[in-house]
């Protein structure tokens, strides 16, 4: 049995929307609503969604950079949301993030040296200035930075450099988990093949569990074990990659899966066009979220809420045409 490093168990986080002279709270934006999920250790779980499904919400939350509205999040048997500062101080050293935007997440008045050490200082992993910038020399290297660049500043490299540099300082405090948040979406094509087999050399060298949260299907393809989908909050079903691509239950994952592009002309594809917006978070529809989209949709599906559970080898989805 794989060991679980993570657990997340019915994580909700509510945004509150205030209106009026006195800002009283009026409604809920439910970004994340009721999400279960567990991530053993050494593998990745891909979360994929459209924008704007509460994916990067999640990641946040777990982290506390966002204090969740309810739910647990277990973190080798500790659960992370009741932790005092000076122990959730101690356990980030154990969780990190790289950040989606590599021109938004790294400080443009430090220079790489900085960057990358400030980890190191924070948690006290160097005895001294030399040691620290060898450990900052030794990280650069080995996610294909030289030693010359630790002076320079974010300003003079590249958007697939910057996100070395994050890729870097997240592994500067030799952590359990990373939370990679869409770290490859706003790179050229070409640049995000060379980000993502880094990651994966990165994590046979350190054992590294990711939690890989992407809305390009092929990519989360490429680098997950198992895959979970969420859909306007929820997650809509969990299953190891191959079973996921290969047999889908969800009429949402199928409709995902029916528009990735078919390399060979010679086959053919039903697409699956759903009609409709995705509705607002803040009123969400009544029963399952995506029955006003659902090609398949019959009564039972606007008025009571199906169950998300497994059918079978870790087969997760929520769905009341499988009950039927």
């Amino acid at each position: 049995m794989a060991e679980k490093l993570l657990e997340v168990n019915n994580l909700k986080k509510y945004f509150p929307v205030k209106a009026g002279i006195f800002k009283k709270t009026v409604a809920y934006v439910k970004a994340v609503d009721d999400v279960s999920f567990f991530v053993n250790k050494g593998e990745t779980l891909g979360l994929v969604g459209e924008s704007g499904c509460g994916k990067s919400t999640t990641g946040r939350t777990i982290l506390r950079l966002l204090e969740a509205t309810a739910g647990e999040v277990i973190f080798e048997g500790k659960d992370v949301l009741s932790l005092n500062k000076e122990d959730l101080r101690n356990i980030r050293r154990d969780m990190q993030i790289i950040f989606q935007d590599p021109y938004a997440s790294l400080n443009p008045r430090m220079t790489v040296a900085d960057i990358v050490g400030e980890p190191i200082d924070i948690h006290n992993l160097a005895k001294n200035k030399k040691e620290r910038n060898e450990k900052v020399k030794d990280i650069l290297e080995r996610v294909g930075l030289g030693s010359e660049y630790m002076r320079r500043y974010p300003h003079e490299f590249s958007g697939g450099q910057r996100q070395r540099i994050g890729v870097a300082r997240a592994l500067a405090v030799d952590p359990k988990l990373i939370i990679a948040d869409e770290p490859v979406s706003a790179l050229d094509v070409s640049i995000q093949a060379q980000v993502i087999n880094l990651l994966q050399d990165l994590q046979k060298d350190f054992g590294l569990t990711y939690l890989f949260i992407a809305h390009d299907l092929s990519v989360v393809k490429h680098i997950s074990d198992r895959i979970a989908v969420m859909y306007l909050g929820k997650i809509v079903e969990m299953a190891d990659k191959t079973e996921l691509f290969d047999d889908p239950m969800h009429p949402y994952t199928q409709s995902l899966l029916s528009a990735i592009p078919e390399a060979d002309p010679t086959k053919k594809k039903e697409r699956i066009i759903l009609e409709g917006d995705v509705p607002s978070p803040v009123d969400p529809p009544s029963g399952c979220r995506f029955h006003p989209r659902c090609p398949k949709a019959f009564d039972k599906c606007s008025v009571e809420e199906p169950v998300f559970k497994d059918y079978g080898d870790n087969h997760f989805a929520a769905c009341h045409l499988l009950e039927e």
